[in-house]
């Protein structure tokens, strides 16, 4: 019992010295602005782009066109708009109008007044020629979809000279019966599309960095603080009281609890921010929509999520702590934490290429090192949200886990006594190797 009030007494002042100072106060605060302007962000554009619909010009010095250029144009650049998928809720984002003199057109596209114009011509051949002049991006999304309305009406051009008449021709344009499933025949559900492969591995992505931020900033915490008890002399009282394996306890558990605590801020404010996106944009632009987790985010990931975060950073932190208490100038904490640091980078950049798709995340040498407890909590993120991690492997990697910390804390705990007893010079690899060994 004395032991875990000693453990609880040092937790505690951590955690009370810690959350009081204006340095947490203020980060917290500013943090929490910061998750919720960019939870907000897409509203907020979407406030600022709820202008007039952009304005462009077509002029046609090609005769016996089949189709009108202005309605073809239109329908292709407003397809989203159409189908009541942008932020004006169906309201056109292009007007297009047709224009008799080109000269003064293209002066009006360097005015601003359009943002582009497309002339619409016909060769020596007879064929129909496009030319638009914009000082937008050639290769950029509207210079396509403005050449996907010129292919359309060149097609129907060629198809009202060889006799096809108007009517007929929508019938040859109609899209064949195609379908995509998955290779396995066991599995079954719709196959991923764009707009769930990029939510879903953006959704790893993010969570890879916010473990990644949790263990590398409130790691380099724990080691700070370690570092300015020895330099304060301040180790000397507390070792009367406790044992430098309480000390490591409580200090581990104590700024752990500072670290949850604002990143529970975050996280809600996340959370509730998300959830209300949908109402928030309804009351600003009058979308109508409603309130939900964005989508591949469900209460079973967050659960995971916190369990990787949690033991992730308990395995992290003791290391960090026994580190730290091998010197004792602050000037040497962050070469003595390097090997933890370059460790859990590394498992940081190799998920998130695995996420982004550079690395196979589907391989079997990465089902293998998402095992390995010091990059399970980066690795193990991304084949869950991508659906490659099937329950087996996120409960063997968790028991990994688990038999990591406690490993990891035997071992912190006596290099911690090594660098806590030692007080006043700096233990060689010697000593410290013999009190591993030892225990005294």
């Amino acid at each position: 019992m004395t032991n875990m009030k000693n453990v609880a007494a040092v937790a505690r002042r951590e955690y009370t010295t810690r959350v009081r100072t204006r340095s947490f106060m203020f980060g917290t605060i500013a943090l929490v602005v910061a998750v919720l302007v960019i939870a907000f962000l897409p509203v907020i554009t979407r406030y600022v782009d709820r202008t007039d619909a952009a304005r462009g010009a077509v002029h046609v010095s090609a005769t016996d066109l089949a189709v009108d250029p202005v309605a073809t144009l239109e329908a292709v650049l407003n397809a989203g708009a159409q189908t009541g998928d942008d932020a004006t809720g169906g309201q056109p984002d292009f007007v297009i109008t047709a224009v008799p003199d080109l000269a003064a057109a293209r002066q009006a596209v360097e005015d601003g007044t359009y943002g582009g114009v497309l002339e619409i011509a016909r060769g020596a051949d007879g064929q129909l020629t496009f030319t638009l002049y914009t000082n937008g991006n050639a290769n950029g999304r509207d210079a396509s979809l403005i050449r996907q309305a010129a292919t359309s009406i060149a097609v129907s051009d060629r198809l009202a000279r060889v006799g096809v008449p108007l009517s007929e021709q929508a019938g040859l344009f109609v899209a064949p019966t195609f379908s995509v499933e998955w290779p396995d025949p066991a599995k079954s559900g719709p196959t991923r599309g764009t707009a769930d492969m990029v939510s879903q591995d953006m959704l790893g992505f993010g969570m890879t960095i916010l473990i990644f931020m949790m263990i590398v900033l409130y790691g380099q915490w724990i080691a700070m603080s370690v570092v300015e008890e020895k330099s304060s002399r301040v180790m000397e009282v507390v070792l009367n009281a406790a044992t430098p394996f309480q000390l490591l306890s409580g200090k581990v558990l104590g700024v752990g609890a500072v670290a949850f605590t604002q990143y529970l801020a975050l996280l809600g404010a996340s959370v509730v921010a998300l959830m209300a996106q949908g109402t928030v944009a309804g009351f600003v632009l009058g979308d109508g929509a409603s309130a939900a987790l964005p989508e591949g985010l469900t209460i079973p990931l967050i659960l995971v999520f916190g369990i990787y975060g949690i033991l992730g950073f308990l395995l992290f932190a003791v290391l960090y702590a026994a580190a730290a208490s091998l010197v004792s100038r602050q000037e040497d904490v962050n070469a003595i934490v390097m090997p933890m640091t370059l460790i859990a980078t590394a498992g940081y950049m190799v998920a998130v290429y695995a996420t982004l798709g550079l690395i196979e995340i589907s391989s079997d040498w990465m089902m293998v090192l998402a095992q390995v407890p010091l990059l399970s909590p980066f690795m193990m993120l991304g084949r869950i949200t991508t659906g490659e991690a099937v329950p087996w492997e996120v409960a063997l990697s968790i028991v990994f886990l688990v038999v990591a910390i406690v490993g990891a804390l035997w071992l912190a705990a006596r290099i911690y006594r090594a660098g806590v007893l030692l007080y006043g010079q700096r233990p060689s690899a010697r000593d410290v190797w013999r009190v591993v060994r030892t225990g005294a």
